[in-house]
């Protein structure tokens, strides 16, 4: 090899050394599980774009999964390690004798708004009307229930329920018409405005949204990991909710839209409503619990020291958490 080859080599070997994020510690694998429009899931994406996961001794791939019931399957059989923002199956895979945990949830709103064909000042005026979920027993529908109970409505006698898909979907069955009015992510509100579709201004309800869930079993037989995921996530969180632009830049790959009103609507939405110490609120806990009585009653018994362990929050020093 000639002298200018190895100067050229050396030259390579020095960029992309450059490029090469110096990691002290080895990396490990882990797989999580995320909804397909994962708004819900964001902090999993700057945690793995912005280098927090790689920092933390990790090397993250994020799948994406389209139902709640079929990412709990996978984390059950091992082909996953964590899911984010999958919080029915919390409470369901408990009462099934298969202990999951909760590490901490980083949003603890409901994240949906009612949208309409007409207009409609109340959830009260949506009797009689077709209002398309993701599933029946899905965290949707569930959602929905509690909003429409709150306005009066019995949801299985006064409203029809129908079965569409995510946020997405509803809203194409909403275009078309074969809807009256859907729970669509908060994503879409600058959306459906922008279409003529109209918005019916919902409670702040609490509701643990955005829960990292592991198998019990593997918390206890590999902790460290765990510890270093923590930490990466509430870097993440962090990071979130101190940088717009870096987190704009995620966000738009992450849901895939690059309109600069959705995209900054959507951010400060989260913004908002970000626990950046990862530790919800009681009542975001007891709605969940009791979202998930309305398909299992055994749920409104459940120990809710079942369904979570902060004890990695307050090892790192998480004020809050040490609290609990």
């Amino acid at each position: 090899m000639n002298r200018s080859k190895i100067l050229t080599l050396f030259f390579l070997l020095l960029v992309i050394d450059g490029f090469t994020p110096a990691v002290g510690i080895s990396q490990e694998k882990i797989r999580i599980g995320v909804p397909l429009f994962p708004t819900v899931s964001y902090p999993v994406f700057i945690a793995h774009e912005k280098g927090f996961f790689e920092k933390n001794g990790l090397k993250a791939e994020i799948i994406r999964i389209n139902s709640e019931p079929t990412t709990y399957q996978a984390l059950i059989s091992g082909d996953i390690d964590a899911t984010s923002g999958a919080p029915t199956g919390l409470v369901q895979s408990n009462l099934q004798g298969v202990p999951v945990v909760s590490l901490g949830s980083w949003d603890n709103l409901v994240s949906y708004t009612i949208a309409t064909r007409e207009k409609i000042e109340d959830l009260s005026h949506l009797r009689g009307k077709k209002i398309g979920v993701n599933r029946l027993g899905g965290k949707s529908s569930l959602i929905l229930r509690v909003m429409l109970e709150d306005a009066g409505l019995n949801p299985m006698k006064d409203v029809t329920l129908l079965q569409l898909g995510g946020s997405q979907e509803r809203l194409a069955a909403l275009m078309r018409g074969g809807i009256d009015a859907a729970p669509v992510d908060f994503a879409f509100e600058p959306k459906m405005k922008q279409m003529g579709f109209f918005l019916i201004a919902g409670k702040k309800t609490p509701f643990m949204n955005g829960p990292i869930t592991v198998r019990t079993s593997s918390l206890q037989s590999n902790r460290a990991k765990w510890v270093r995921f923590v930490k990466a996530y509430l870097e993440a969180t962090q990071y979130l909710a101190t940088n717009k632009q870096g987190s704009v830049e995620v966000l738009r790959r992450a849901i895939g839209i690059e309109d600069k009103e959705s995209l900054d609507h959507t951010y400060e939405e989260m913004r908002a409503r970000a626990d950046v110490d990862l530790i919800p609120p009681d009542a975001a806990v007891d709605n969940l619990i009791k979202m998930m009585a309305y398909v299992d009653k055994r749920a409104s018994s459940i120990e809710k020291s079942k369904l979570a362990d902060y004890s990695i929050l307050k090892e790192v020093g998480q004020g809050k958490a040490a609290k609990k």
